[in-house]
């Protein structure tokens, strides 16, 4: 006899049936949570109801919320409540703006793992925290060695932004003082610079839309990053540095042209170093502003051509102010004016006596003897300039007339050594001539001594001088007496 199936029995069917009509009320009742995989978060960071609720836990029998298969995707059911999240990747902004797969919400944020899970920390278990631009390479601990969590630095619950003022604080707490430096000189934008690698201990000006080079170097950071700001900064010579006066609209606002960083003198002038002074021997020290008190540029001076120049341009600017003083300046000086004046000035206090000494005879003579033709720089100071040397000791003394003579009087001159008394005879100071009858370097004694040459050459010849010496009497009796006088009294 055959067996009857159970399931098609009369009491199977009617199990089934009621097994089914349970299952039916019960998702009736529950409303998908027989498939649920597990509780859903009730944690809420945020003090605001997204949708009406607090928590994921509050809807968690309306799985329609989140789970409609065929119809929406569940990405755009998260966003419908989300709406602060979806204003960041339209905007691109924030943590959500900079993300790639954004809109796929549940690959970092799950749920379903408890009531005391936190879907925000759940999506940082795998973040590469490098993708906003700040790197944790270097924050895994704080200087005390222990663990850095998330809020340790992300204290704004709303928009997990980084809180600049816990930077400052956990590094003040750790060099205070070095802090205090930094913040006063960059400000507070840490995220400026820094990216957690770090980019700035390694960061070179070189690389920069700016190099530093020359000066530059020790100007201090701040000094051009004002109140720190790093972006869009000028990076022309005439942001920072006034253009000077002195050539104020006569050349373009390309400093380099002229200038360098190394030093601002000498510029180059139509490529060659350039100095005023130095080249032209003519400070702009006192030529600052006119006697209106109007700043003086190089056009000032040199109207047409930077290259040309004429004194009558200094006639006319202080014949304006002093006319009378002027007339009688150029009357007595002439109109070189650069023969005299240096812009410093340096005639100003002058004193003939720094020049080259008036007195005696000198004071008599005209400035125009020895300036002829106005002319007053590099006028010599060596008498030989002026006076000829006297025949009579050319090329012997030298041209160091005032070793001998005054400007009182040229003669009689004034010996300041003379080995030979020159009072020989005793009838008091003898002329030069009777000596030196033709040269200062050459005497004879002949003048008045008997000249027998036989005698003298006999006399001279027996104490053992020849002929040849005969001629240096002084070196014999140079004090101008007989050496047999001078043995018998020695």
């Amino acid at each position: 006899m055959r067996r009857r199936s159970t399931i098609l029995s009369l009491p199977g069917i009617v199990l089934l049936i009621f097994l089914l009509s349970g299952l039916g009320l019960t998702l009736l009742w529950q409303g998908g949570l027989a498939f649920s995989p597990g509780d859903l978060s009730a944690v809420n960071r945020q003090p605001i109801k997204l949708g009406g609720y607090n928590s994921h836990a509050e809807f968690e029998s309306q799985c329609h919320l989140c789970h409609q298969p065929l119809v929406s995707m569940q990405n755009e059911l998260c966003l419908s409540c989300h709406i602060d999240v979806s204003d960041q990747i339209r905007t691109k902004a924030d943590s959500h703006g900079n993300l790639e797969n954004v809109k796929r919400c549940a690959e970092c944020h799950s749920d379903h793992r408890g009531r005391d899970f936190d879907p925000r920390l759940g999506s940082l278990e795998n973040l590469d925290h490098a993708l906003f631009g700040f790197s944790l390479i270097w924050h895994q601990v704080d200087y005390a060695l222990s663990p850095m969590d998330c809020f340790g630095c992300h204290t704004d619950d709303d928009h997990f932004r980084a809180s600049i003022q816990s930077c400052a604080e956990c590094h003040a707490d750790h060099d205070v003082s070095f802090m205090a430096v930094h913040l006063r000189e960059f400000g507070d934008g840490c995220l400026d610079c820094h990216d957690g690698k770090d980019t700035m201990v390694r960061f070179d000006h070189a690389n920069a839309r700016f190099s530093l080079t020359g000066f530059h170097l020790e100007v201090g950071c701040a000094d051009c990053h004002v109140d720190g700001q790093f972006e869009n900064l000028p990076s022309d010579c005439a942001s920072c540095h006034s253009e000077p006066a002195v050539h104020l609209g006569s050349f373009d606002q390309d400093c380099s042209n002229c200038h360098n960083s190394r030093s601002w003198r000498p510029a180059k002038f139509e490529g060659k170093d350039f100095d005023h002074l130095n080249q032209t021997e003519f400070s702009l020290e006192k030529h600052g502003a006119d006697f209106a008190g109007s700043p003086l540029t190089c056009t000032s001076c040199h109207a047409s051509n930077l290259h040309e120049f004429t004194t009558a341009t200094c006639i006319s600017c202080h014949a304006q102010n002093e006319a009378g003083f002027v007339d009688l300046h150029r009357a007595e000086y002439g109109d070189n004016c650069l023969e005299c004046h240096d812009g410093i000035d340096r005639m100003r206090d002058f004193t003939h006596a720094d020049y080259f000494l008036l007195d005696g005879r000198h004071v008599e003579i005209s400035c125009q003897d020895c300036h002829v033709g106005n002319l007053y720089k590099d006028t010599p100071d060596k008498c030989s300039a002026c006076h000829l040397e006297p025949v009579i000791h050319a090329g012997y003394f030298g041209l160091k007339c005032e070793y001998c003579h005054l400007t009182s009087d040229w003669y009689p001159a004034q010996l300041i050594s003379h080995k030979f008394p020159i009072d020989h005879g005793g009838k008091g100071q003898i002329e030069c001539q009777v000596c030196h009858m033709d040269t200062y370097d050459k005497y004879s004694c002949y003048g008045c001594h008997e000249h027998r040459m036989v005698e003298i050459t006999d006399k001279h010849f027996e104490i053992g001088i020849t002929s040849q010496d005969l001629p240096a009497c002084i070196d014999c009796h140079a004090d101008g007496r007989d050496m047999e006088i001078n043995l018998k009294e020695n």
